[in-house]
Order: C-alpha cells, then sequence, then structure tokens
C-alpha cells in the first residue's frame, strides 16, 4: 500500500503518495529532482526500467480535483478569469493548433478538446466548420468560455467523461497529459471515445528539451515530464499506435497523433533511462549560463509585451476576448 505523507511543494501543503513508475511501475528508480521551479521541495523521480520522469509522491486524486477546479489557473497565471493577453496568446496557439487540424480533418467533423482553458481553441475550432466541444476543471475559465464565447464546455475533469456518449473524429489534449495522475488509463478511456478513424492528439513537454532553463524543468502542476519514447510506450500499453510525431519549433514540445490500431511502443527502451539521466545531469544551470539559452530568453521575454502590445493595437485595440479572437482569425484568412 502507497505510503502517504505530507508534499511540501506548494501552499498549502498536500498529502501524497510514494507510487512506482506510472507507466511500468517498475520500483527502480532514482531521484533527479529535489524542489521545482519556484524553490518549493518537490521530489522528482526517473524510472531506471523506462526512463520515465514523474513527480514521486505524487498527490492524491482529490487532492488533484480540488486544485485544478479552485486553484490552478490562479496560481499558474495569477487571474481566476483570462486577461486579454492570456486570450491572444491563447488565441494564436489555437491557430496553430487549427492548422495541423485541418491536414487531416475535414469540416464537420467532431472534436473534443480536454483541459479546454478559457474556450479560444473551441471557439475557433466551431468558426471553422469544426463541431467542437471541450471539458475543462476550472470553474473560472470554464465558466468564461460558456458566457464569452457561447461554446459546449463542460466543468470537469477528463476522468469524469461519460463513455457512453458520442464518437469523436478527434480528441485533443494541448499541455494536459503532463497533468494528469494515471496517463495509460486516460489514454485508454479516450481511445475507447474515438471514431473509428479517430485521432488523438497530444501536445507534451520534452524531457530532452532545453527550452527552460534547469532550475525550472519541474514544478508542482506537471507529474510527468515525457520522451519522445517515453510517450510511444504508453501510448502502446493503451492500445494505440504512433501516426506521427513532431518537435516543435522553439519549444522541442513534443507532438504526437495516435489512433487504435497495431500496438507499437510497449517495449521498453533499456539505452532510455541511461540518455535521459545523463541528459538530466548535464544539463546544469552553470553549464546553461555559457550557452545563448538564458540570453535568448530574456531578450524574448523581454521584446514579449511590446510586441503584444503592437499586435493588439494592430487588432484595433479589442475590448473583449470574441472580438479580439475573431479579428485574429479574420487576419489569419
Amino acid at each position: 500500500m502507497a505510503e502517504e505523507r505530507v508534499l511540501g511543494v506548494t501552499t498549502p501543503s498536500f498529502i501524497g503518495q510514494d507510487i512506482p513508475c506510472p507507466l511500468c511501475q517498475s520500483t527502480h528508480l532514482v531521484f533527479v529532482g529535489t524542489h521545482d521551479r519556484h524553490g518549493h521541495p518537490l521530489k522528482t523521480d526517473l524510472c531506471k526500467s523506462c526512463g520515465h520522469v514523474f513527480t514521486n509522491p505524487q498527490p492524491t486524486q482529490s487532492e488533484l480535483d480540488n486544485y485544478y477546479g479552485e486553484r490552478y489557473r490562479s496560481s499558474y497565471k495569477g487571474v481566476v478569469t483570462p486577461k486579454l493577453k492570456h486570450v491572444y496568446r491563447a488565441g494564436l496557439r489555437a491557430q496553430e493548433r487549427l492548422d495541423h487540424l485541418e491536414t487531416f480533418l475535414s469540416s464537420g467533423s467532431t472534436v473534443l478538446d480536454i483541459g479546454a482553458g478559457g474556450g479560444e481553441f473551441v471557439y475557433l475550432a466551431n468558426r471553422h466548420g469544426f463541431r467542437a466541444q471541450g471539458i475543462e476543471p476550472n470553474q473560472g475559465y470554464a465558466t468564461y468560455a460558456k458566457a464569452e464565447y457561447g461554446v459546449p464546455i463542460n466543468i470537469g475533469t477528463v476522468e469524469s467523461l461519460d463513455q457512453s456518449k458520442e464518437q469523436w473524429d478527434a480528441i485533443t489534449l494541448h499541455h494536459v497529459l503532463e497533468h494528469l495522475a494515471d496517463p495509460i488509463s486516460i489514454l485508454k478511456k479516450l481511445s475507447a471515445l474515438l471514431a473509428d478513424e479517430g485521432s488523438l492528439v497530444v501536445e507534451i513537454p520534452n524531457v530532452m528539451a532545453r527550452y527552460h532553463s534547469p532550475k525550472r524543468r519541474f514544478h508542482f502542476a506537471h507529474l510527468h515530464t515525457f520522451s519522445e519514447d517515453g510517450i510511444a510506450f504508453a501510448a502502446g500499453k493503451a492500445g494505440l499506435s504512433v501516426c506521427d510525431v513532431t518537435l516543435q519549433p522553439h519549444t522541442n514540445h513534443i507532438r504526437v497523433v495516435l489512433k487504435r490500431g497495431s500496438i507499437t511502443g510497449t517495449e521498453d527502451d533499456p539505452s532510455q533511462p541511461e540518455r535521459i539521466e545523463r541528459h538530466l545531469a548535464r544539463d546544469t544551470p552553470w553549464r546553461d549560463t555559457f550557452t545563448g539559452r538564458p540570453y535568448r530568453r530574456l531578450w524574448a521575454n523581454a521584446k514579449r509585451p511590446i510586441k503584444e502590445w503592437f499586435a493588439l493595437n494592430r487588432l484595433g485595440s479589442p475590448d473583449a476576448g470574441k472580438t479580439l479572437l475573431d479579428r485574429l482569425d479574420e487576419n489569419r484568412s
């Protein structure tokens, strides 16, 4: 039975539980992190059998439900409903995601967005002819989406999805899977909700990326940090196969398209744990200072508010989320 203990990674403290590897159930673990990006204690383990990296101990499911339902957005973004700058940023990401979906989905296809946030993607997907819905655990963001855009977004978690309802041509999880306690069971559940030729589109952070400072690699909200092989392994365990995988520009985030069918990625790669452990050991804050990465990020972060101010001015300084997205989409067309 899992041992319960105090997990002081944020304020207030959480009661966590020690677990084996969520992907392969191995207990052959080594810790690769002791603190989160804010300097709070957070123990992160690497599985020496399959290479998966995960928070351990992990919060319980009831703690996660409470955190994401009430506190996640305010602790992560500092707001309970999105500001216009958040809508603009989410709108740009939604456009990129739609560009990708439109390469293999036709107008009228059904789309379910898991972790829909403020509803920007669901709104733009419907505007482009898809029949899109969303599910979002945070009450403030989900309520904002329904009120501002009039889109169908249910307040709830992926665990609460009703599997007896319609099948979907595409289900999307944009930076969601890393937040879920049991990724394999969730992938299995979503697989059952896909239409016969349906696709599961997942984007996740990449444990091998060097986009963030090594000091900011881990934080409480991300229970898992996947590699390319790791997400293929998890997909195979869930009875899914990887039909497309890409690394996103600038961030090196992993985007995969999964389908039901021949099961791939279920065999452990014996070299994977060593490669990941070696990467994490070498990518230290000291070494990072001698690369161009921190200085490029500093310059990009300094320019960002100015670029966004000019962008919003070019859109006519909209004072509402719907107006902003409409104008952004019109400019895209």
